[in-house]
């Protein structure tokens, strides 16, 4: 078997490196000089756009953003944020988004919520559930759907949609869950 070591490729009619590998074995996959697949011990850093026709496996991202339609498939699989409060005076739990679009609140407590993480565009499902009488929340600002917010249903879970629109936060009472 043959070797042959190099660490840029270069295509003839032009200067820039169209490949270069690194002596950790990483490879850079290159266009017009500039890095576009950047392989690494833990996996493909990609700068641009990524086109494909399939998409398989694992697929997580800490940002990004989808750009013309998305079609799912098949299901998609959400972990349910849980939140509690407790009688040893754990009161006020913020309400964020980015923990999940489903959220469950166990109440132990006449309680607060804030939403100091809502950007325009985000919603939550919140399911409050009281461990036991009938405790109540303080909400932060908010236009309710109806003009108030909900009388929560005890030990019955209460569904509540919870969605921001330029700056002002929404509330709608989906309904008790039992």
């Amino acid at each position: 078997m043959s070797t042959i070591k190099v660490e840029e490729i270069q295509h003839p009619s032009n200067s820039n490196n169209a490949v270069s590998i690194a002596s950790d074995s990483s490879v850079s996959l290159k266009h017009s000089g500039s890095s576009k697949l950047v392989t690494s011990g833990t996996g493909v850093s990609i700068t641009g756009t990524c086109t494909a026709t399939t998409l398989s496996g694992a697929l997580t991202a800490s940002t990004g953003t989808f750009t013309g339609e998305v079609i799912f498939q098949k299901e998609i699989t959400e972990t349910v944020y849980q939140l509690t409060t407790t009688a040893s005076g754990d009161i006020t739990r913020d309400l964020d988004p980015s923990n999940g679009t489903i959220q469950t609140l166990t109440l132990g407590i006449n309680s607060a919520v804030s939403a100091n993480n809502f950007d325009t565009g985000q919603s939550l499902l919140l399911i409050v559930t009281a461990s036991g009488s009938s405790y109540t929340i303080t909400w932060p600002t908010m236009t309710w759907v109806g003009g108030s917010p909900p009388t929560l249903g005890g030990a019955t879970p209460t569904a509540i949609e919870l969605f921001k629109v330029g700056s002002t936060l929404y509330g709608a009472t989906v309904g008790d869950l039992g």
